[in-house]
């Protein structure tokens, strides 16, 4: 009975150890089974697209929503369709060998029906692998065709031919460029000195040239003021000699008789005592007696 009894002690842990290692083998085959559950399930957000890797080879690409995969073999990586920027700050140099730096700002996208091809290409290194090499290479080569004033004064032409070529360069890519900014230009500290010192001389010559126009305008207001006193001055002596001589003329004997011929109404007057005198004949100028 000893034996037994012994026997019966032995066995009982050997059952408990077993169903123990069942349960545990239960807990991790459970887990193991919601994790892959978790993992069947994927979700593209809005503005990505999902590369496919089967077994680490880019396969195929998910649209946005919700999506099924093999989460043994499969994984997904999401890759930005939106419209991305990046910053850059660029050394050049200017047509006329003057040290520039520029700073600039690149709107891009990638073209949503080559998103496997960009992934296989460069995987989510395309900033760093061909953008911000060709925006060095793109300002480098525009910046080169101008002098380093027109950089300042010729910044909307500068703008576009960046554009232009940055644009053309990464279309091979399938990389979309919407828009270019070239927020600065900096230059030496001798350059900038030297445009001061151009457009202080500028100002000061402008300044010069004002008050030129300043005194050219005087004097024409002086001779124009002199030419309209002549001209008063010779219309009011008209104007005088022309009424001397209508005076004169009023005042003339035969002007005199005129008048008094209007006025006369054809009676001749009388002397006292009788008698009719003739018509006298008044000259007010005349010599005679």
């Amino acid at each position: 009975m000893k034996r037994n009894d012994d026997d019966d002690h032995e066995k009982q842990p050997w059952s408990f150890n077993k169903k123990l290692s069942v349960v545990v083998l239960i807990c991790i085959i459970a887990g193991t089974t919601a994790e892959l559950s978790i993992r069947m399930i994927v979700t593209i957000p809005a503005g990505y697209k999902g590369v496919v890797l089967t077994f680490g080879q880019a396969v195929y690409v998910l649209d946005e929503g919700l999506h099924f995969i093999n989460p043994i073999s499969d994984q997904v990586v999401l890759m930005n369709i939106m419209i991305n920027k990046v910053e850059t700050e660029e050394s050049a140099a200017s047509q006329d060998l003057q040290e520039v730096t520029a700073t600039l700002a690149v709107n891009y996208k990638l073209e949503p029906a080559y998103v496997l091809d960009t992934y296989k290409n460069m995987r989510n290194e395309y900033e760093d692998t061909v953008i911000k090499p060709n925006i060095e290479e793109c300002i480098k080569a525009v910046t080169a065709t101008f002098k380093a004033e027109e950089l300042i004064t010729k910044r909307a032409e500068v703008k576009a031919n960046v554009d232009e070529l940055l644009s053309t360069r990464l279309q091979q890519y399938h990389i979309d460029v919407i828009s270019v900014s070239i927020t600065n230009f900096a230059f030496s500290t001798e350059f900038n000195k030297a445009i001061e010192a151009k457009v202080t001389a500028e100002q000061r010559a402008l300044e010069a040239k004002n008050k030129l126009e300043q005194i050219r305008y005087e004097a024409q207001q002086q001779v124009i003021q002199a030419e309209a006193y002549y001209n008063a001055t010779i219309t009011k002596a008209r104007a005088d000699s022309e009424a001397m001589l209508l005076l004169k003329i009023s005042l003339s004997p035969e002007y005199l008789q005129y008048q008094a011929l209007l006025k006369w109404d054809g009676k001749l007057p009388y002397l006292f005592g009788g008698g009719v005198l003739p018509f006298i004949d008044i000259s007010t100028n005349s010599t005679k007696p």
